[in-house]
């Protein structure tokens, strides 16, 4: 059997997807050996030639082992896609665990001892690099296959806006579900459909308007539930959403998905306004937008074509040299 070159070992199953189960396969397609999980095995430790992508390690056990790891000369690469340091209280389990003084420690003492990190936009690298200077920024990548995927959307008339994601947005549906809600109001043909979390019921839209679809098992069946004529994506002004990525209306971008988007942080950076989507500015521009491609399929079908075009620079091969250059130095 051939040694591991890299081990990518990821906080949890689902969450691994983008930031290291994706990049891993890419180097696999390469014929690099790449094996990730959430549990190390013995022959990944007892290898010093190892490369280690960690994923935002900060459990008092995995930190022991991140810096026993350390002081035994793996390559160490410390992957993190949030700043951690400033969760809001909205998102009140997050929020408890990453405020633990504890957890912030460990954070920063991992980070400090890898050999590289990685992280998805140039405010979060600014705000790691206080603790090593060796910072990557790659951007959060689609896979390849996304781009031809032609989503299910339903063809009876009803226009559906969508949303997937964490329950880390509390905050950024308590600030924009109102002004969404009255578009809802006043288009009885339109529904939502909210994927892993179900924020679309803060609004208190009566229920036959809703579809919510529990979070699924893996990030690739997530990309096949989605089937949106609309994506939004409502962020709130803040701290924490600043280091955030466009990572969900990249998504709907591959899938031909025009995107109403609050002109905030990575979305302000990341979508063509007017052409691949829209950017909302005031809570009035939500019913506009909304209305605009809700009433004119041709347009849908333009700015969505528009955005799957954009989207076909941020697959992950063509975002693979970042990796590459991260992870081997």
């Amino acid at each position: 059997m051939a040694d591991i070159e890299v081990f990518g070992w990821q906080t949890d199953y689902a969450g691994g997807y983008y930031r290291v189960q994706l990049p891993l396969q890419s180097f696999a397609m390469c014929g690099r050996v790449t094996v990730c999980g959430v549990y190390m095995p013995d022959l990944v430790r007892d290898n010093p030639n190892t490369i280690i992508v960690g994923q935002r390690i900060c459990d008092p056990h995995a930190t022991r082992v991140w810096q026993s790891l350390a002081a035994d000369g793996h390559r160490l690469v410390f992957e993190i896609d949030d700043d951690l340091w400033n969760t809001d209280p909205s998102s009140a389990l997050v929020h408890k665990f990453f405020a633990d003084e504890e957890i912030r420690t460990n954070l920063r003492r991992n980070v400090e001892v890898a050999a590289a990190v990685t992280v998805t936009t140039e405010p979060l690298a600014d705000r790691v690099r206080q603790w090593n200077p060796n910072v990557h920024v790659v951007p959060n990548a689609v896979p390849d296959w996304l781009l031809n995927r032609r989503p299910q959307q339903r063809d009876d008339g009803t226009i559906t806006l969508g949303w997937g994601g964490s329950p880390t947005h509390k905050m950024d549906w308590e600030e924009h579900g109102e002004p969404i809600r009255r578009f809802l109001d006043v288009h009885p043909q339109a529904e939502i459909h909210c994927i892993g979390n179900n924020y679309a019921r803060m609004m208190g839209l009566p229920q036959e308007r809703i579809r919510f679809t529990p979070w699924v098992a893996n990030v690739e069946t997530y990309l096949h539930t989605i089937d949106y004529h609309i994506g939004i994506a409502p962020l709130r002004d803040h701290i924490f959403n600043q280091s955030k990525s466009a990572l969900k209306v990249i998504e709907c971008g591959a899938l031909g998905i025009p995107v109403v988007a609050s002109d905030v942080g990575p979305y302000r950076d990341y979508v063509q306004d007017g052409v691949t989507g829209y950017l909302v500015r005031g809570d009035r521009e939500w019913a506009r937008y909304l209305s605009a491609l809700a009433n004119d399929s041709d347009l849908r079908a333009a700015m969505g074509e528009a955005a799957r075009v954009r989207a076909a620079q941020q697959t992950i091969s063509c975002l693979t040299p970042l990796w590459e250059k991260a992870v081997f130095g």
